[in-house]
């Protein structure tokens, strides 16, 4: 290569990003995405997406709005297939999330076990990623939409698993009508989460239908704001919610199947069997 033509290429940063896109795509990858039914190309994770998934890590016990945020962007950018991933719900999600680690960090994560009566002796156990995307595809059970209606027929909702989109714009709105910096009471902290929760049953219903003896009204929730949602879910009976709590109770199930993995080790010449959660966040993106 000649002085002329090195200096030209340092010169036109522009098209050297561009070309730098274009082999990037090259390298796509496939992932399994259950509500499809079939594989969906993706980027790999680059340096600065990375570094945005770290600066997710920091963030309020209560939300996990930042790395919702950054992981949502993510897979908008990285997705090579022209789908609308806003549409994807959020088991589809989960299987992204573990094929673009895997792929792009390293198929071993390393899980801290705590081996004793105050957690404070820990054992680390490598896992493979990849074995865990397989058997999600063997044992997954997707729950199927569901409506749910009152004992008196006056209401019936329903509900389906939410979409990336729906997380995020309820998340979103969850975040500008909340201020987490402000709770210094018990009280403070329970309204807080108490709002959380309610945010997590929005998410799940889509249609309200209200019928009287002369109409029937029906809204769709996802053309509502959350604070008019929130209004509206309050007004309905305590025992039709119930319903709803226990779609998402399945829902929750089926994804910590995934998510909670069965682990073991020796102690005192024992073998010991454990349950731990692999948490999907910032960090998952981030550590070995």
């Amino acid at each position: 290569m000649t002085e002329e033509s090195v200096k030209s290429s340092i010169e036109d940063v522009d098209e050297i990003i561009n070309l730098m896109d274009r082999v990037n795509e090259t390298f796509a990858y496939g992932i399994w995405i259950p509500s499809l039914k079939k594989d969906v190309m993706f980027r790999e994770i680059n340096t600065a997406q990375q570094k945005r998934l770290a600066k997710a890590i920091i963030d309020s016990p209560v939300y996990n709005t930042e790395f919702i945020f950054t992981l949502r962007q993510i897979i908008k950018e990285n997705c090579v297939d022209k789908i609308n991933t806003d549409d994807l719900t959020l088991f589809d999600k989960l299987m992204i999330a573990l094929k673009m680690r895997n792929v792009s960090i390293g198929d071993i994560i390393e899980i801290e076990i705590p081996i004793s009566d105050d957690g404070k002796e820990t054992i680390k156990r490598g896992v493979s990623i990849d074995k865990i995307i397989n058997d999600a595809k063997k044992k997954i059970k997707i729950p199927d939409d569901c409506s749910f209606e009152s004992s008196d027929g006056s209401y019936k909702l329903d509900c389906s698993i939410p979409t990336i989109g729906t997380e995020y714009t309820l998340e979103m709105e969850l975040r500008e009508h909340s201020d987490i910096s402000g709770i210094d009471t018990p009280d403070e902290l329970r309204k807080t989460i108490g709002d959380a929760f309610i945010n997590e049953i929005v998410k799940y219903i889509n249609v309200l239908t209200i019928k009287t003896d002369d109409n029937i009204v029906t809204i769709n929730l996802n053309d509502v704001s959350f604070r008019n949602r929130i209004a509206m879910i309050e007004k309905i009976p305590s025992k039709l919610i119930d319903k709803v709590i226990k779609y998402i109770s399945d829902v929750k199930e089926e994804l910590s199947n995934v998510t909670v993995l069965n682990l073991s080790y020796e102690k005192d010449g024992k073998t010991k069997k454990v349950k731990e959660r692999l948490t999907i966040d910032g960090s998952f993106f981030t550590s070995s």
